[in-house]
């Protein structure tokens, strides 16, 4: 009996889901915030000398009080983190997930479904981003383990280009890319490497920004520290560095060079603290 009763109770939310998703597969969502989809990102990236730094799920769950794997809930980390989806800035930019808005066919079919349910994501960056401002697609980070189909092997050399014959420092988290068989950053001239804390970065803010300003200028900062990189970027790029969040760029790359499984399983693996 309770497990009818409990099916009768969920019938709302199993129509407001479906009513979600008959908007979201109708394109009803495209066009709300100004986001360059995954090409036009890059060609942005390409074309300009920009710092940028990305949000996802995890950001907006931060910006909204709650905790995620790698950072516990902060209420300063979430204030910076609303304020800096505003910036509207010469030599910077956010980015915001342009799936969440514009139905992509061939994503993955785990990845379409998770789209489906982001309402309250959708409603929060709508409310709390400006329209007039141009965003980058968070997704330049991690296209293999959004997309079933798209052209792979163009876009992974565009993205090697980005980091051929560059001096760059990369700030991350100890030991976290120790199983790569497959490292973006062969294609750099110079790699130096800034280690942090994986989990709770922010907890160490200052000591981490105070390190990363002793970064020769000439070095492209690459950072890969969860919601911590996003302050960090935007620091660094007021004191004169080209920064970019780069999430799972590298993690990314590996996978796709290993053809790795994409199912449910292996892409919560890959999205999961190292």
């Amino acid at each position: 009996m309770n497990k009818y009763i409990k099916k009768i109770i969920n019938i709302p939310k199993r129509i407001d889901r479906e009513i979600e998703k008959k908007k979201y597969k109708s394109n009803k969502f495209a066009g709300k915030l100004n986001i360059l989809n995954i090409d036009d990102s890059l060609s942005y990236i390409e074309e300009n000398q920009t710092s940028f730094y990305r949000y996802g799920d995890g950001e907006i769950a931060l910006m909204m009080g709650e905790g995620i794997a790698f950072q516990e809930a902060n209420d300063e980390l979430g204030r910076r983190l609303r304020e800096m989806l505003k910036v509207n800035e010469p030599g910077i930019k956010a980015a915001i997930p342009y799936y969440y808005f514009n139905y992509e066919h061939g994503l993955i079919d785990f990845v379409e479904e998770f789209a489906y349910a982001m309402k309250c994501q959708r409603r929060f960056l709508i409310e709390n981003c400006d329209k007039n401002i141009m965003y980058l697609d968070t997704s330049i980070s991690q296209l293999y383990q959004s997309y079933e189909k798209y052209d792979f092997d163009r876009y992974f050399e565009r993205v090697r280009n980005l980091f051929v014959g560059k001096k760059v420092t990369l700030i991350c988290g100890k030991g976290i890319f120790k199983n790569l068989e497959y490292n973006l950053l062969d294609e750099c001239v110079e790699v130096e490497y800034l280690e942090a804390p994986s989990k709770n970065a922010y907890s160490e803010y200052d000591e981490i920004l105070k390190r990363a300003l002793k970064i020769p200028k000439e070095h492209l900062v690459c950072i890969v520290l969860g919601p911590t990189a996003k302050p960090l970027a935007y620091d660094l790029h007021k004191a004169g560095y080209t920064a970019w969040d780069i999430g799972h760029f590298i993690k990314d790359y590996d996978a796709y060079c290993k053809r790795s499984a994409r199912d449910a399983q292996t892409i919560a693996k890959f999205y999961s603290p190292d």
